[in-house]
């Protein structure tokens, strides 16, 4: 490919580069992305969760049996108060309820017992967090909220100072992939479960979390942009320990059972050996208290498919504990990757031809979605899939395109340049290495064939312009054929004359002993074929004049802006044509020039006449006849020549006078 072309295919690569971009801005990606994280998460497989976390969930199996003894869900206030006790006398060293208690209650005792219990749990220990809500939608940038409600428990429940932790409002069935660590609201900063849960660990070790709750190793989601960061879901919903809310009220389950129930019951439901929970296992761990109940409708979308509200503030406090973050590649790293791949596509489209190229764009490709793969499963550090994936397939297409669309046009051009004039290898070689025939302008060492009937401005008086072309179309397609033949290059026709080069476009092992075998074939084919060529045609029998010599020319385009034509120019033509003209000097068919004669082999014999003097060269050229093995009969023309007995008006020999009556 040209230095120009090549320039044209990078101009394509940007091109592409600019069309990756687009569909980058048009937030396609969001949804590619999505995609490469949810395999990336299944094909790293489920991780182990730091073993202090558990969830006791409200389930449909829960709710159930409750109904049976009675209890309705939404469950009574003074059951979570009651769990709190519980939950405080095992040791728990944090309970988390996700569970908004915003709404009075019909009955005030309720929130006082729930009131009652939290203070009963920070006596002994155990840190008690309730939910608040806000509309994230709401929140403007800086992860600040100036409109708006806060939801929050209850004034009677709000007595005993809990600690407020923020749960997602997002709409339901939503993906979620990461957790909004904290924002402000009204001039007070408000965490999320997780966060809150975190910040009072490191309290608890003498940090000062509230003094910049980032430094502490949490990794946000933009670089220098805190308040959000990638919950790192260690395996889909059920990968936290959990425990049905029922088995922790073991008495109301006694109620619900009856004296009957003494087996397993069917459909994972709960059997009456089963009512024994030992809660202290818990002890100075975390235990997050929400719905698991399918009719609340109260799951996100995740990396792992549908999951419980619940369960995704669990995993994002295991991704804090444990500091499991997921780092986003640095966008300087990037932009250099993007800028990597358009720069291999194009080299892939530019320098190969078509399927190596695409074959090694598949590798690349490949290779980039395994690396990209690798760095989450073993290093967490999330790369972008879709801009750089997007870009590269863009770059190459366009480049490829532009070469594909560039190398048709230049196919159709050698053909049209060439397709008449050489044989067909020879075409298809010149398309596979296009260089050969390069139009610009290039030296090559070559042997040069010029050929002319003799005196065929004589012998051509008697027939019309129609029969004329007709002898010329017979004559030209047979000496073409074996030009042809030899590996030659037709180069132009001159009326009865033909030039022909060997040696260019596609270079030749012995260009000048190509160019001597196919002089000889053509007077052969004279010779042989004469009857019929002028089968039909006023035309008497003649015979042809070649001259050949070997040299350097410069192959290029020749001509105008309107017109031009791929030949050759240099000294070698001059000689050529003169020894061409010398066959009438010498009453032979083939002369060849010193230059050709000594780059023949054995196989042709050669005849050593003298000197020609060319036009416009001082010194004289060496010339030498060529014999055909057939004898005189092929290459002696004397006898055609003006003066000769078979010369068209010269007077006729008694083997050609007519017959008397």
């Amino acid at each position: 490919m040209s230095l120009r072309r090549r320039l044209w295919a990078i101009v394509f690569a940007l091109i592409g580069l600019l069309a990756a971009a687009l569909l980058n801005r048009l937030g396609i990606a969001e949804f590619t992305e999505m995609f490469f994280k949810r395999t990336v998460f299944r094909i790293r497989g489920v991780q182990e969760t730091d073993p202090r976390i558990a969830i006791v969930g409200i389930d449909d199996v829960t709710i159930s049996y409750f109904e049976d003894a009675g209890i309705y869900y939404p469950f009574p206030r003074t059951m979570h108060a009651e769990l709190i006790r519980r939950l405080a006398d095992a040791g728990v060293r944090y309970a988390v309820f996700d569970i908004l208690f915003s709404t009075e209650p019909w009955d005030v005792s309720e929130d006082e017992a729930v009131r009652d219990s939290i203070l009963y749990a920070q006596e002994k220990g155990t840190e008690v967090i309730m939910s608040c809500a806000i509309d994230l939608s709401r929140i403007t940038s800086g992860l600040t909220a100036d409109i708006g409600s806060l939801e929050r428990p209850t004034d009677t429940i709000m007595e005993a100072e809990p600690l407020l932790a923020s749960v997602n409002t997002l709409p339901k069935l939503s993906y979620k992939e990461f957790e909004t660590a904290l924002f402000t609201f009204a001039g007070q900063r408000y965490y999320s479960q997780a966060t809150q849960i975190y910040r009072l660990e490191i309290n608890r070790e003498g940090g000062h979390f509230d003094a910049d709750p980032f430094a502490y190793g949490i990794t946000p989601v933009r670089e220098g942009e805190a308040g959000q960061f990638f919950i790192n879901y260690s395996g889909p919903d059920g990968t936290v320990p959990r425990v049905n809310l029922a088995l922790l009220f073991p008495e109301i389950l006694e109620q619900s059972f009856g004296e009957s129930a003494e087996e397993d019951s069917a459909g994972g439901q709960i059997s009456q050996k089963e009512t024994e929970y030992d809660l202290s296992r818990h002890a100075g761990g975390v235990v997050f208290v929400g719905s698991t109940a399918k009719a609340d409708n109260d799951y996100f979308m995740t990396p792992f498919g549908q999951m419980f509200g619940v369960e995704t503030n669990a995993q994002a406090l295991n991704t804090l504990i444990t500091s499991d973050f997921i780092h986003l590649a640095n966008p300087r790293l990037t932009v250099a990757l993007v800028v990597l791949l358009a720069l291999l596509a194009w080299a892939f489209a530019a320098n190969m031809r078509p399927l190596p190229s695409f074959v090694a764009f598949t590798v690349v490709l490949i290779a980039y979605e395994a690396l990209i793969v690798l760095a989450f499963v073993k290093g967490n550090l999330l790369m972008p899939f879709t801009y750089p994936s997007v870009t590269f397939f863009f770059s190459f297409f366009f480049s490829l395109s532009f070469r594909v669309l560039t190398e048709e046009a230049e196919k159709r051009r050698i053909r049209a340049t060439f397709g008449r004039y050489v044989a067909p290898d020879v075409i298809k070689e010149i398309i596979e290495r296009p260089e050969l025939a390069d139009l610009g302008g290039d030296e090559r060492q070559v042997a040069l064939l010029f050929s002319d009937i003799r005196n065929y401005s004589t012998i051509s008086e008697k027939a019309d312009p129609h029969q004329t072309v007709e002898f010329l179309n017979r004559f030209l397609s047979l000496v073409s054929d074996v030009i042809m033949s030899n590996g030659g290059f037709v180069d132009k026709f001159m009326g009865d004359g033909v030039m022909a080069i060997f040696g260019a476009p596609v270079p030749r092992e012995n260009p000048a002993e190509d160019a001597v075998r196919t002089a000889l074939q053509m007077a052969e084919v004279v010779v042989d074929r004469m009857d019929d060529i002028v089968s039909g045609l006023p035309l008497p029998h003649f015979r042809i004049g070649i001259g050949i010599h070997y040299g350097t020319v410069v192959m290029g385009n020749v001509g105008s802006s309107r017109r031009m034509d791929y030949t050759c120019i240099g000294d070698v033509v001059n000689v050529a044509s003169r020894l061409e003209t010398e066959t009438k000097t010498f009453g032979t068919a083939i002369l060849v020039s010193r230059e050709v004669r000594d780059r023949l082999g054995d196989e042709f014999t050669c005849v050593h006449l003298g000197q020609a003097k060319v036009k416009g060269r001082a010194a004289p050229v060496e010339v030498y006849k060529v014999m055909h093995e057939r004898g005189e009969e092929i290459t002696d023309i004397s006898e055609y020549l003006p003066g000769g007995s078979k010369f068209p008006g010269a007077a006729p020999t008694p083997d050609e006078a007519p017959a008397g009556p």
